[in-house]
């Protein structure tokens, strides 16, 4: 944290700044950042954070647009079951689910989050300029996602692998969260951008 306040006056903010660019990219751009690991994340001399090596992006089909802002929702509003039901629409099922012990599964997996300890460490860029980067334990956050797609498929729930790239890069937000704002409730902070995904249109959007 303390790397982050040479660059930033305000870390809370430029979490969010960062977080709404990319959650934008998410719902307006033809494609996502895929790969938001800390490397690949630079808080700048000027506070602006830099998303650098595109060589990962993730897409969005419409087929599950619908269901993804169930589960956003649901998770912003710490309901569970709306985010087991979300879930449920979006993958491909072949026997009954028992949705409210797939939601209690998914809280238990979620309240695991904690222990993945996010570090802050120093880098310089190619230009020379100094960087603070976000550092967190890679293999956890892959785990953690891997063991959030095994809950479902364990439940009957066999989800898309966009789902599943997705996943990890909401994951490695929620580790720079803890570290840049750890006593915020992000979702249901009002300086998260939610307005995309509570937009009622039905048209999905390909991205």
């Amino acid at each position: 944290l303390y790397g982050i306040k040479e660059f930033s006056s305000n870390p809370e903010q430029t979490l969010f700044n960062s977080l709404n660019t990319w959650t934008l990219s998410v719902v307006g751009c033809d494609f996502f950042h895929a790969d938001v690991h800390a490397g690949n994340l630079l808080v700048l001399q000027d506070g602006r954070v830099g998303f650098i090596d595109f060589g990962i992006v993730g897409r969005i089909p419409p087929s599950i647009w619908g269901a993804l802002q169930g589960v956003a929702l649901g998770a912003a509003e710490g309901d569970y079951t709306v985010v087991a039901e979300s879930l449920v629409q979006m993958g491909a099922t072949d026997r009954d689910v028992d949705v409210p012990a797939f939601a209690r599964d998914l809280e238990a997996v979620v309240k695991s989050l904690n222990d993945i300890e996010p570090m802050v460490t120093a880098a310089v860029t190619p230009t020379g300029d100094v960087a603070a980067t976000m550092a967190v334990d890679e293999q956890q956050v892959t785990r953690l996602a891997l063991d959030l797609v095994g809950i479902a498929d364990r439940n009957g729930v066999k989800l898309p692998r966009e789902f599943g790239i997705l996943l990890k890069q909401i994951l490695y937000f929620d580790r720079y969260t803890r570290l840049l704002a750890p006593d915020v409730e992000v979702l249901s902070d009002a300086r998260l951008n939610l307005s995309d995904l509570r937009d009622p249109r039905t048209d999905a959007i390909d991205v």
